[in-house]
């Protein structure tokens, strides 16, 4: 799953909020559950989400947990990315520094 830098981040982070309003207007009109919605309704927001990155049918809130600067360095050990920037051990195979 492809994470945005900051110059991507800033192009679809104001869209966030308008794919809620979105998904909830859609459920409105249509009279049906949030499942459906998120489903059948694409939002602003998911759709430069899937042209920045090439990736289709990406949720909204997923958006949400892929900007890059939120996460931390890659692991040496494993290169999966730690969870914050501050973070002491690796999530995926326990690296911790020395």
């Amino acid at each position: 799953m492809p994470f945005l830098e900051e110059d991507e981040w800033l192009q679809v982070s104001p869209l966030l909020a308008d794919g809620v309003k979105a998904i909830k207007n859609y459920r409105e009109k249509h009279g049906c559950d949030l499942h459906t919605a998120r489903e059948n309704c694409k939002p602003e927001a998911m759709l430069k989400f899937e042209e920045m990155t090439g990736m289709p049918g990406i949720h909204l809130e997923t958006i949400y947990h892929h900007r890059l600067k939120d996460w931390g360095q890659e692991c040496p050990q494993c290169n999966h990315l730690l969870r914050t920037q501050k973070a002491n051990v690796c999530t995926k195979c326990g690296w911790k520094p020395d």
